[in-house]
């Protein structure tokens, strides 16, 4: 579970310097507002799944459930603004 958890926190820090570089150079005044959205939700995630490792193993299991669902919702929003974009 630590494992999974630094390779998540890894590529949520890659993604973040990526989507950073992206939006600075084409878009400075909204780059502001992504970098601190990232960055609080970079650390809601690191908090979150510490929360998460101090239950127990079935809680844990719950919980990450639990979170995955929040997550999936959030990317089913994206990517229909994203469709909606692409028409």
């Amino acid at each position: 579970m630590d494992h999974a958890r630094r390779d998540l926190a890894s590529a949520s820090k890659s993604w973040v310097d990526t989507t950073s570089k992206f939006v600075q150079h084409n878009a400075p005044k909204v780059s502001v507002t992504i970098d601190e959205t990232l960055g609080k939700t970079s650390e809601t995630f690191k908090h979150t799944m510490n929360n998460i490792d101090s239950g127990t193993k079935t809680q844990q299991v719950k919980l990450l459930r639990a979170y995955k669902s929040f997550l999936s919702k959030q990317v089913a929003v994206i990517e229909k603004r994203l469709d909606r974009l692409k028409e």
